[in-house]
């Protein structure tokens, strides 16, 4: 909250002599306010999708940026050529799947997953320990559910969800763990050298033949099911994208462009976007207190690690200055007491927004005004959020040119499970391109796996 609002709110209680009228003008006053701060205009989306556009120009041609603009040496194909069984791995965090895909022409026949824990002797031993395991394991989910895959050579796709620096479809160099990952001997080496090599220790006929991050998985995922989508997005703990555009496009790559009209997904890896463009983040508690200090302002507005968190200091910050009750200001006086998924609870009806915080905070909020306010502040995050990822879902198609229909394939929990969240970003979709756009946001539900599978299929038959 601005000094100027907080002078003002002062002023109103040294003036004020009916407690309940100061009250009520400091509440009206806080939120017109912070409804001024969390809602963008459509000039606010369109500046934000222009500076997006010309950073993935500059990162494609080989500029400095702050998005990578990385190739992922898949190209599109006719779905319809994908017959046979296809293996998929998927590594995000601390659990992998393994998946098993049956196609006929394109379309899934049968399919199965299992899915696996890695244990803490893998995650902080050595990539033998690493790799060994995640072998062992699709060993034993082919032993289990299709013996006959044992003895042929199957293709795999491997979704690495990690920072990695990718040169082929089947190389790609650990730049970084993350996620509480710290497994020795996999930074600066090839993993798809190690998981082939891991294949070859338990007898396991399996050929690495892709690798593709989450955003690339859910793209191609959605494309055998619809030829209309352009753009694959994870809104989720954080957000990134990836689309189809011109082999040509990506001119940093002499080699790669030389495909010219070929169409390829292109990994946009958007977590340090803003940190340059500086758009005004209005409420910047979280911005200036987070890891990260600084950096990464696109991420924090929008990304399920910090919504509850942004929620929870507004509704914090209204407690200590007399515009909700002072048990809120104790009950969540503690970083990360109110989580994403709570924030996301809070529906229309105020009868849940009561159960739910007396659920988290153990306060019985009664009064309608202030369960009105909670409610508007947690409407407010969302919204904002919803608003940030309309901007940056647009870029990819006006980057294309893309006329006509179009469908944006999303995964991740924030657009599966937060209420009101996929309208208000169809909406304000719709509000940035125009009347004339006919662009679907659709949800793409564990597209990461399969779309791995999928793409070991283009890889086979290109």
């Amino acid at each position: 909250m601005s000094r100027r609002l907080n002078n003002i709110l002062e002023h109103i209680s040294i003036q004020g002599n009916d407690g309940e009228t100061v009250r009520a003008v400091k509440r009206d006053v806080a939120m017109a306010a912070l409804t001024n701060q969390f809602t963008m205009s459509v000039e606010s989306m369109r500046q934000i999708m222009t500076y997006l556009l010309y950073e993935m120009v500059e990162g494609l041609e080989g500029r400095e940026s702050t998005v990578r603009m990385l190739p992922s040496y898949v190209y599109k194909a006719d779905p319809k050529r994908a017959t046979g069984v296809f293996y998929a791995l998927d590594l995000g965090g601390t659990n992998f799947r393994v998946l098993r895909v049956a196609c006929k022409e394109g379309a899934v026949v049968d399919s199965s997953t299992s899915a696996f824990k890695i244990p803490k002797y893998a995650l902080e031993g050595n990539a033998t320990d690493l790799f060994g395991f995640i072998a062992s394991n699709v060993k034993r989910t082919m032993e289990t559910r299709a013996p006959e895959d044992l003895n042929r050579t199957v293709p795999l796709g491997f979704t690495f969800s990690f920072p990695v620096e990718q040169t082929k479809v089947n190389r790609g160099v650990l730049i970084r763990w993350t996620k509480g990952f710290s497994t020795k001997g996999v930074q600066g080496n090839d993993v798809i050298a190690l998981l082939q090599a891991a294949f070859g220790r338990v007898s396991l006929k399996v050929n690495v033949v892709a690798l593709c991050n989450d955003t690339v998985g859910t793209l191609i995922s959605h494309y055998f099911k619809d030829p209309e989508v352009q753009v694959g997005v994870i809104i989720g703990t954080g957000p990134d994208a990836c689309y189809f555009d011109r082999a040509s496009a990506v001119t940093k790559d002499r080699a790669f462009a030389a495909r010219e009209s070929a169409l390829t997904p292109i990994n946009i890896q958007s977590l340090h976007f803003d940190s340059e463009y500086r758009y005004v983040l209005k409420f910047q508690l979280v911005y200036r207190r987070s890891v990260v200090k600084g950096q990464q302002a696109l991420e924090k507005m929008i990304s399920g690690m910090y919504l509850g968190e942004i929620a929870r200091r507004v509704i914090v910050h209204l407690s200590s200055i007399n515009c909700l009750p002072a048990a809120l200001q104790t009950a969540l006086g503690n970083r990360g007491s109110f989580e994403s998924r709570f924030a996301g609870m809070i529906k229309p009806r105020l009868q849940f927004t009561r159960s739910t915080i007396q659920k988290v905070c153990g306060v019985d909020v009664q009064s309608i005004e202030d369960l009105r306010i909670i409610r508007d502040v947690c409407r407010l995050v969302r919204g904002r959020a919803a608003q940030l990822s309309a901007s940056f879902c647009c870029a990819p198609l006006v980057k294309t040119q893309t006329q006509g229909r179009a469908t944006i394939a999303i995964d991740g929990s924030v657009f599966e499970k937060i209420p009101s969240f996929r309208r208000v970003l169809q909406d304000n979709i719709n509000r940035i391109l125009g009347p004339e756009c006919d662009v679907r946001a659709v949800l793409a539900k564990d597209g990461s796996g399969i779309g791995a599978a999928f793409i070991s299929a283009m890889v086979v038959n290109d």
